[in-house]
């Protein structure tokens, strides 16, 4: 692990730019929003950003023939935003492999040093920084930052820059843990101290249609939920003489699973309300072995019927069999 004072960020920032377009999360009345750096100082305190970072890898509409643009660097980018990231890679990466999906884009995580209040990654058994999936780490120190490469390219990044950086001392290393720690700490009080487990949901989706009902009945089929989620990837294609377009899709809406000649299984939104978790937590951990939440609580930030997810998952896995 190295260190980078605070007042050497700036100069890595600036270097760094200069061959990459360079986003930030820009703090606004108490949210992050993305933002193209233009030259001016950010900060990667705080927590995860209104949007998910899938949409500079997968964005909600997207012309597959123009692709002119710079390589990119993402500063600031969350736990929950790389674990989302880690399920798009399994699908559009492996076999067959996407060619449209971006690779040249470098990922600065950075840990949360807030949460939002509709966070609940902790409440999953996930922490509230990244663990895989960087090139480059940021985490908390009194004066700077502890920064760890998680990749060939980062490795490369921190020798390139050594004249910036620093060894880190073991009492600095003690800070982020602290700061970690209190973040948190943070998540769980603001989620009951809920203690979801993933398998058991899995385990209770089929048996519990009518806990899923319930709560089905305030969807509107808006597909917010499915739109800001880091980990959905489905989409359909629009094709013309000079345009292929891909746009996402939710399985949410009422003509998502229907068919040629008009057949339509999930007509009814309790089978779609359903789908939506068996997704997350019994079909992507059966076929590319991660699960498809990442507790980042957009989903209960946007949904238009006041549906809080976490509280859902809390009674599939409190209900009796």
């Amino acid at each position: 692990m190295k260190f980078l004072k605070k007042e050497n960020f700036e100069a890595f920032a600036k270097k760094i730019s200069r061959e990459n377009d360079i986003f930030y999360p820009e703090q606004t009345n108490g949210s992050y929003r993305w933002k193209k750096n233009e030259g001016e100082s950010f900060s990667l305190e705080g927590h995860r950003t209104v949007l998910p970072m899938k949409y500079f890898f997968f964005p909600p509409g997207e012309n597959l023939k123009e692709k002119e643009r710079k390589p990119a660097v993402i500063f600031g980018a969350r736990g929950c935003d790389l674990r989302g990231l880690a399920l798009l890679k399994k699908i559009y990466l492996e076999e067959p492999e996407d060619i449209y999906f971006r690779k040249d884009i470098l990922i600065f995580s950075a840990d949360c040093t807030s949460a939002h209040k509709d966070c609940f990654c902790a409440a999953l058994g996930d922490e509230p920084w990244a663990e895989e999936g960087f090139d480059l780490n940021f985490s908390f120190a009194r004066d700077g930052y502890i920064v760890e490469a998680g990749s060939d390219k980062g490795s490369e990044i921190l020798k390139n820059n050594s004249g910036l950086f620093e060894d880190a001392s073991n009492a600095r290393k003690r800070e982020i843990l602290e700061v970690r720690q209190k973040t948190k700490e943070t998540v769980l009080k603001q989620n009951g101290g809920k203690n979801i487990k993933p398998a058991v949901i899995a385990e209770k989706i089929e048996k519990n249609t009518d806990v899923l009902a319930k709560y089905a009945e305030d969807c509107v089929s808006c597909g917010a939920c499915t739109n800001v989620c880091p980990a959905c990837f489905c989409f359909f294609l629009s094709e013309g003489e000079n345009n292929k377009i891909r746009y996402s899709d939710s399985c949410q809406y009422p003509g998502y699973a229907r068919v040629a000649g008009g057949a339509n299984p999930r007509k009814e939104m309790t089978p779609r309300f359903k789908h939506r978790f068996l997704c997350k937590f019994f079909y992507r951990p059966a076929m590319q072995e991660i699960k498809g939440c990442t507790g980042c609580g957009r989903c209960i930030d946007g949904c238009q019927g006041g549906i809080n997810f976490m509280d859902v998952l809390a009674d599939i896995a409190g209900a009796a069999e």
